[in-house]
């Protein structure tokens, strides 16, 4: 830094090159801040410039509802959202926030937002479905990186970061049958997206692997997964139809929580019922109860996304990348009796 840089008589005969290839390389490292020049002194090289970079951050919602009910599970994208924020300061990248509030036709308008300010690069989730798959290749013709984190795509060949859902849901189904339950009910919602649909596979890997039928009930519900009473009458009709004693894994903790409050008002003894989720549903079951949680690993979705983004605005590897990190399996509670060999 402050170092004088070579004359052009010189450049040219330690290079071998033309004076006009010289003068165009000091001229591109000059309006880049590498190189100023001081009248009658000569050129010098400058201080490295900085890079200032954003990011746009495209999420469905941070919390979508107020209900205390509402918000059991729903903290998984706050904490993706802290864990990329506080990821990016660190690398000096700032985020530029756009959140859908879970419609389809405002995130449109938010990639194509995004697209005409010219940020670095797009890390985002993305529910659009079909819909939006233009607006994703609108992105990528422009030249910016673009990486999903939270799930993935099939349709387009694009970076994403996520938890490996059917890994999770086959460990935590694996789980319950290795304490000898004879029966383990699924409950989803519609299989929109990848992230429903790999835990929906991941469980009938493990049951298929113990010769075990399935039974998967899928919840048809309102926009935006609330538990508002039309939801929640739906959720008790699907779990009448339930055969006691069982295990119960919900592919979400937004879902359990209601679960566990309708199988208690129905009166079940907790001898004849397990119950498992994915992330944390804020529940405090009694010792005689067991729960088991896949909790993704979300500070780390949150790193990797924005190293992976960072690497594909400098240029780093051109093959696109699906990260899936495992989750980890927690159980609670103590298993009961009744309902082994049942």
């Amino acid at each position: 830094m402050g170092d004088r840089f070579p004359s052009e008589p010189e450049l040219i005969t330690r290079y071998g090159v033309s004076r006009a290839t010289v003068r165009e390389a000091i001229i591109s490292l000059e309006q880049e801040g590498w190189l100023r020049r001081l009248q009658g002194k000569g050129t010098f090289v400058s201080e490295r410039p900085k890079v200032h970079r954003t990011v746009a951050v495209i999420a469905p919602y941070l919390y979508a509802n107020d209900s205390p009910d509402f918000r059991a599970g729903t903290d998984v994208i706050p904490l993706l959202m802290q864990s990329i924020e506080h990821h990016a300061r660190k690398k000096g990248v700032s985020i530029s926030l756009y959140l859908d509030n879970l419609e389809v036709e405002t995130e449109r308008e938010n990639l194509l937002n995004v697209v005409e300010r010219g940020v670095d690069a797009v890390l985002m989730i993305y529910i659009g479905g079909p819909a939006n798959l233009d607006c994703l290749e609108k992105i990528r013709a422009a030249n910016i990186p673009l990486v999903l984190f939270d799930r993935y795509i099939e349709e387009l060949p694009i970076d994403a970061v996520a938890s490996d859902n059917q890994l999770g849901a086959y460990r935590a189904t694996m789980r319950l049958l290795d304490e000898g339950v004879s029966s383990v009910a699924y409950i989803t919602g519609p299989i929109d997206s990848t992230v429903l649909r790999d835990r929906r596979q991941g469980y009938l890997d493990a049951m298929a692997e113990r010769g075990i039928a399935a039974s998967v009930l899928e919840l048809r519900q309102d926009l935006g997964e609330g538990v508002d009473r039309s939801n929640y009458d739906r959720t008790y009709d699907l779990v009448r139809q339930l055969r006691f004693p069982t295990a119960i894994f919900s592919a979400d903790a937004t879902r359990l929580a209601v679960i566990s409050q309708i199988v208690e008002e129905m009166g079940v003894p907790r001898s004849d019922y397990a119950l498992g989720c994915f992330d944390e549903p804020y529940l405090n079951p009694p010792e005689d109860l067991m729960l088991v949680k896949v909790l993704q690993p979300l500070r780390e979705i949150g790193r990797n996304a924005v190293d992976l983004t960072l690497g594909r605005i400098e240029g780093r590897s051109d093959a696109p990348a699906r990260l899936l990190l495992p989750p980890e399996i927690l159980v609670t509670g103590a298993w009961t009796q009744a309902l082994i060999g049942s």
